[in-house]
């Protein structure tokens, strides 16, 4: 077992850059480690501790105004030397704690948490040492209706005319053990630290919504979700949705006024091509105080020779869940931002005043799908230097997407007409492009108090 343990402190030098400067910077580690321990048990470094100023030439990428509040995490590469051969260990998941930034005279940070274990298998002195440092930081504005979370990365270098020493473990030779490892032991591993990682308590890793990030292909969570006050906004939105078995679209032109919550809940993400970061709204369609779209009356040729009209009625069965993944630093070439929202709603598309070559065909209040239809709509856009351009959420434009219409149930008063309708409208694959006008967003004068209407487009 180890035998007592005793705190270091080491303060180094490092040569810190972002995406608005470089600044070197004094780093402080601080770990409590063991002061000996025998082959084969785990050493766990513990009260990690890591601070350090950051200087106002690297915060220069905040957002303007009020001064946001800061946080997110670190990670520092360690190496363990035993006998010559190093082994790497990275320090990651370390938690920077919110606080109110202070870009005008720097920013102090301070990131603690858990690290791997290291397990000797041979004797000889275990020495950590201190690499390379990243810090993730998102900027949260504390303004209702400002801008979105912004992403500052920091990666800073330690000086090379330094010892980064961190601390030792002496791993004595053991009466049992193996004595001290031999070069050819230490190149088939067999004299390395083993490394693993620190098991977190399964609470502490809970999500406090049920709405959750997405998994990124590539791309690793290091902060959030966390969840924040939305902000109120409204707006209108008008279209066509295909229906692919009548070789036709029907047309949403009355807007269907939105009623949103934006910016509820929010993540960062590190990726190899840059840092991302998702945005989390809801929102709900308003028609006469109902969540639905406007009804659309649509004539099509059915089993194409009979002229068929009926009103489509569309009802949400949830909220409209709006998910939007940004580039978390602007491109150096185009100073843009590029972004794509993603919108999912279940509906639930409802049938009535029917006439069939200019019959009322009475198919009851409740000729509607079997289940609720999943309507994904996809916007692409940009942000940056000049207007907004293509989709965004505050600002609008088109959404496009695919949609499958299940099976139709409880159509027909007197005769059953479920099958004529499944086999005329429900089918895979049907295009939907909706064009979304600009939000009237709280405390934001633009489009306020009554955003503009748009007008579908095919």
């Amino acid at each position: 077992m180890a035998s007592g343990t005793h705190v270091t402190e080491s303060r180094l030098g490092y040569s810190c850059t972002s995406g608005s400067g470089r600044h070197e910077a004094d780093v402080t580690v601080s770990v409590e480690l063991p002061l000996s321990s025998p082959v084969g048990a785990a050493v766990q470094p513990e009260q990690v501790r890591l601070g350090l100023t950051l200087a106002p030439e690297l915060l220069g990428e905040l957002p303007q105004g009020e001064p946001p509040k800061l946080s997110g995490a670190a990670r520092l590469a360690t190496s363990v030397t035993q006998n010559g051969v190093s082994t790497d260990v990275m320090w990651e998941g370390l938690e920077i704690p919110e606080a109110e930034a202070t870009p005008d005279r720097g920013m102090p940070v301070e990131a603690t948490g858990a690290v791997p274990t290291v397990t000797p298998r041979s004797s000889g002195a275990m020495v950590f040492t201190a690499g390379k440092l990243q810090l993730d930081l998102v900027a949260r504005p504390v303004e209702a209706g400002a801008a979105e979370p912004a992403v500052i990365s920091v990666s800073c270098t330690a000086d090379a005319d330094q010892s980064a020493e961190l601390g030792t473990v002496e791993v004595p030779v053991s009466p049992d053990g193996p004595a001290t490892g031999t070069p050819d032991q230490d190149r088939d591993g067999a004299g390395s630290p083993k490394v693993e990682a620190r098991s977190q308590d399964t609470e502490e890793q809970a999500k406090t919504s049920a709405v959750e990030p997405p998994e990124l292909p590539g791309c690793q969570l290091f902060y959030g979700p966390i969840t924040v006050p939305p902000t109120g906004a409204h707006g209108y939105m008008a279209g066509y949705a295909n229906v692919n078995k009548q070789k036709a679209a029907m047309a949403f032109r009355d807007p269907t006024h939105l009623r949103l919550q934006l910016q509820s809940m929010f993540a960062a993400y590190t990726c190899p091509t840059g840092g991302l970061t998702w945005i989390h709204s809801e929102g709900t369609m308003d028609y006469n105080g109902k969540p639905q779209m406007p009804p659309a009356r649509s004539t099509f040729l059915t089993f194409g020779f009979m002229p068929t009209t009926a009103t489509v009625e569309m009802s949400l069965m949830g909220p409209i869940n709006i998910e939007t993944v940004y580039q978390s630093a602007a491109d150096p070439v185009t100073h843009r931002r590029a972004e794509t929202t993603t919108t999912t709603a279940q509906v639930s598309v409802r049938l009535y005043d029917v006439k069939v070559n200019g019959t009322p065909l009475d198919v009851g209040p409740s000729c509607r799908t079997v289940r609720p239809m999943e309507l994904v709509l996809t916007g692409k856009g940009s942000t940056g230097l000049g207007p907004e351009e293509g989709y965004t959420v505050k600002t609008g434009g088109p959404l496009t997407g695919y949609s499958d219409v299940p099976a139709f149930s409880g159509c027909g008063a007197t005769e059953d007409l479920d099958n004529v309708f499944t086999a005329s409208v429900s089918g895979n694959g049907n295009f939907t492009k909706m064009m979304q006008g600009p939000l009237c967003v709280n405390n934001v004068p633009a489009h306020c108090p009554e955003p503009p209407r748009p007008k579908p487009e095919r």
